[in-house]
């Protein structure tokens, strides 16, 4: 058995070309499911060459977000974020653990140190640790031993931590999915969540 999960984030990311050759080394009587959360049209090429007589099964899309989360978001200056952050930070009632979204990898370590800096407990999560060194740090913001995690998207795929009350997105996701995946990050288990979302007065047109 083979499952292909989140083949747009894949696409999205540059590793189709990968994801096609792996599929090509494996045996031919397999069976074959593939996740995706936008069907373009790449990925269906995919399902089309190396899927046989497939099934599609679509989720209503009114189902994306989780009634349980509350979505506000913050208009901010890029000079005034860290300010906005560590005042969600210290006001916001009922956090107990916050999971921040940036675009890239260096931004991850930044933050982090920033944060650090002002006493938080704090870690970065990308891409360019290793497999061993991304799972102490999840260990460690589900034990309680660290508050906050600074990450991006690719990094915090498949997070399941169910203390995170906070998804902060400190720099705006560039489409809707990835919106979607990062607060789908809250609101787990049952328990509500809150989605705050950084502004900055060029970016409305994305809101």
């Amino acid at each position: 058995t083979l499952v292909l999960d989140e083949a747009d984030g894949m696409l999205r990311m540059g590793f189709i070309d990968d994801v096609e050759w792996i599929l090509s080394h494996t045996p031919p009587g397999r069976q074959t499911a593939l996740f995706s959360a936008t069907m373009a049209e790449p990925i269906r090429r995919v399902a089309r060459t190396h899927m046989r007589e497939p099934c599609e099964v679509r989720i209503k899309a009114a189902t994306r977000t989780v009634a349980a989360i509350r979505q506000r978001y913050w208009q901010v200056s890029g000079t005034n974020k860290l300010d906005g952050l560590t005042r969600i930070l210290e006001v916001e009632e009922n956090l107990d653990a916050a999971l921040v979204f940036v675009r890239t990898k260096t931004a991850t370590d930044e933050l982090a140190d920033r944060l650090g800096a002002r006493g938080y407990a704090v870690a970065a999560l990308h891409g360019d640790m290793n497999q061993q060194m991304r799972e102490r740090v999840v260990e460690q913001l589900r034990n309680g031993a660290l508050d906050i995690v600074v990450a991006t998207d690719v990094a915090a795929r498949g997070i399941d931590v169910a203390r995170i009350s906070h998804v902060i997105n400190y720099d705006i996701p560039y489409d809707t999915e990835a919106y979607v995946h990062r607060i789908g990050r809250t609101g787990r288990a049952g328990r509500e969540g809150t989605a705050i979302l950084f502004v900055a007065p060029r970016e409305f047109r994305m809101l």
